[in-house]
């Protein structure tokens, strides 16, 4: 947890899980499209929210199951597992708000080849007995979708009316990693999501990756230039920049 980004409180629905709620889940959430394998933002921002969702098109279900049983997150177990429906995605439907445009680097189908089979999985982790609040929080709540981000963050979000509390945009992939458009640019489809009609905003962006810390020096979208931390995990490294404009304006 970094003290300089606000604490949360563990919510009910984590302490004593029963069925799934998607907009508890979705409430003060991390959201992480393109997501790969990290477990960076659990480990580092655990505590500043206790929620996360990755997103991430190129993971097979068999594959996460296997990464989390093999690696998981170190000092916790699984203690509630689902399968989620499209339905429990998003209860009322959803429709396309966004579209790409030219301004995108490629077609959404460019690397349909690393496409998998659409799926979600929700997971409840626990610290194990070996371990104590230095740790990290005794719980947290991870929602797996496998899905495009730029559409998922329209599904889930846009369509329920809510917005992550920290929105993570980690070496999203634009050149050698398969996505099909940049993250980090403000007149690409990610970015025009967020930004959507009066939609609410996430309070804070990290941005960063493999590189030289100056690569990331500057914020990638002008509302969000309110500087807040940077960090390194090895080789990588980040900033966390903060929403310096008001919400309820119209950005579309």
């Amino acid at each position: 947890m970094f003290e300089e980004v606000t604490k949360a409180e563990m919510p009910e629905w984590i302490k004593n899980p029963a069925e799934f709620d998607i907009h508890d889940v979705l409430k003060d959430s991390l959201y992480y499209p393109a997501c790969g394998h990290d477990g960076h933002p659990v480990e580092y921002f655990m505590g500043n929210v206790h929620s996360f969702v990755y997103v991430d098109y190129s993971i097979s279900r068999e594959n996460l199951l296997e990464e989390i049983a093999n690696k998981g997150f170190r000092g916790y177990r699984v203690i509630h597992q689902l399968p989620i429906s499209e339905s429990q995605l998003a209860p009322n439907g959803w429709r396309i708000r966004v579209t790409p445009d030219r301004a995108e680097y490629h077609h959404p189908d460019h690397y349909s080849d690393v496409f998998e089979k659409p799926f979600a999985e929700w997971f409840i982790f626990e610290r194990t007995e070996e371990y104590g609040e230095d740790h990290n929080p005794s719980r947290f709540s991870l929602l797996f979708i496998c899905a495009d981000g730029a559409a998922a963050y329209q599904a889930l979000y846009l369509e329920n009316r809510i917005a992550p509390k920290i929105l993570a945009i980690i070496q999203p992939g634009e050149a050698f990693g398969c996505n099909w458009t940049d993250f980090t640019r403000r007149w690409q489809i990610m970015a025009r999501s967020v930004f959507y009609g009066t939609n609410p905003l996430p309070e804070y962006v990290i941005n960063g990756g493999i590189g030289r810390s100056e690569f990331y020096r500057a914020p990638i979208w002008p509302e969000y230039s309110e500087f807040v931390k940077k960090f390194n995990i090895g080789a990588k490294y980040f900033r966390i920049w903060k929403r310096s404009v008001r919400e309820g304006k119209d950005f579309s």
